[in-house]
């Protein structure tokens, strides 16, 4: 980067902080109130009674352990949603209690409900894996080299991430405040930006790799990825509480998303004091997509046992961890649109088991869907503020989902 360009960015950057500190000084910290939150149970299923009974008895610790207003979660067995419950408020200003339809961002969660979307047209014969994509996505010029479909969806594709991008781009992530009303259009953040390395030679994590995945899959479709993910996803699934960021009307159900310390909170800030709103329409398939837990479980249930949404060889590829191409496997264990662990630990768990999940965190807000194949259970929570550290809140989760592994 040479000095004349190094100049906007740091001007960018330093607006972007004194918004902020402004921003923060004029907004007053409230004190959050942990004593009687309400709650909402929307699904209780009678057999799971004792598994359930002691989940809720734990989820009353979480709101005040890691500094929330609300926590909404949902746990699915052998195809079927058995419970939901949101503790908390999606407002607390106006005092609107969380519910388990309350809708939240879920980050990169969103990048599971595209690889599922992914699944579903590789089951149909729609796309190929192994296909070399060299100029046929729109605004998106011929890079060095060509990529697969795998490797976008495994993070191996030499996609740039947010710290490469160029001073409009940078700007545009830092803002999240322009309307994109297509993928390709999005595809200008980041579409000028040279490939990294070689593609399958290294691995690195970004957003945008599962962007310009969406792409593609319009390409070889002849379908925008909205609709696309509507007719493949969504709507089997009757998930009527999923879809993308500023695609639509923002309904009143959206919790509100703050900015949470030492039992205080605010709003989370748009960029600084000149925008209102955040708009992440720029990445729906990585990390613009609105959903509920319970939306999320069903999902879960579908790619676990329902054979007929997902078949259970494309099931098989989509779990599996990648190498790359000197056969090492990557840093993150990273599967196709999801982390594939065989033997993941953890306190709240009395065993080794086999975990796919993916996380999400966004603005104000954090999601964490776990699979457990070998079970056929599925876990989703969401919170509308962030932690300090994800595993603040991903801890949570899991020992939430010990209730129904360990009995």
């Amino acid at each position: 980067m040479t000095v004349k360009q190094m100049k906007p960015v740091f001007i960018i950057l330093i607006i972007y902080g004194l918004g902020k500190i402004l921003l923060s000084c004029s907004t007053s910290k409230k004190v959050l109130d942990f004593e009687n939150l309400p709650n909402t149970v929307h699904i209780f299923d009678k057999n799971y009674e004792k598994e359930i009974t002691g989940a809720q008895k734990y989820l009353q610790t979480i709101p005040e352990k890691i500094n929330t207003p609300s926590f909404s979660v949902a746990v699915g067995h052998k195809g079927k949603v058995i419970w939901s419950e949101a503790i908390g408020y999606q407002d607390i200003e106006n005092k609107i209690p969380a519910h388990p339809n309350s809708i939240y961002r879920i980050g990169s969660t969103s990048k599971a409900v595209t690889s599922v979307l992914a699944a579903r047209l590789v089951d149909k014969g729609q796309m190929d894996l192994e296909t070399l994509i060299t100029d046929e996505i729109a605004n998106y010029p011929k890079k060095e080299w060509g990529f697969t479909p795998r490797q976008l969806l495994s993070h191996s594709a030499g996609i740039p991430d947010y710290n490469d991008l160029k001073l409009g781009g940078l700007y545009r992530t830092l803002c999240n405040c322009r309307n994109y009303t297509s993928v390709t259009e999005g595809l200008k953040v980041f579409n000028k930006v040279k490939l990294l390395y070689r593609p399958g030679s290294s691995f690195k994590y970004t957003s945008f790799d599962i962007v310009l995945l969406s792409a593609y899959m319009e390409t070889v479709t002849q379908t925008d990825f909205l609709s696309l993910l509507n007719t493949e996803v969504i709507e089997p699934l009757e998930m009527k509480h999923t879809f993308a960021d500023h695609s639509k009307y923002q309904k009143d159900t959206i919790v509100t998303f703050y900015k949470t310390r030492d039992n205080t909170y605010k709003k989370w800030p748009a960029f600084g004091i000149f925008n209102k709103k955040i708009d992440l329409s720029y990445k729906w398939a990585g990390g613009g997509i609105l959903s509920t837990p319970t939306d999320l479980v069903k999902m879960g249930n579908a790619v676990l046992t329902d054979r007929t949404f997902m078949s259970r060889e494309t099931n098989a590829l989509f779990f599996k961890p990648q190498k790359l191409d000197n056969g090492e496997l990557n840093p993150q264990h990273y599967a196709l649109g999801w982390r594939s662990y065989y033997e993941y630990e953890n306190e709240a768990l009395n065993l080794k088991v086999w975990i796919v999940h993916h996380a999400g965190i966004s603005k104000g807000a954090m999601n964490f869907l776990v699979l457990f194949p070998e079970y056929e259970l599925v876990i989703n929570a969401s919170i509308n503020t962030r932690t300090d550290e994800f595993w603040t809140f991903g801890n949570e989760v899991i020992a939430l989902a010990g209730f129904f592994i360990n009995n």
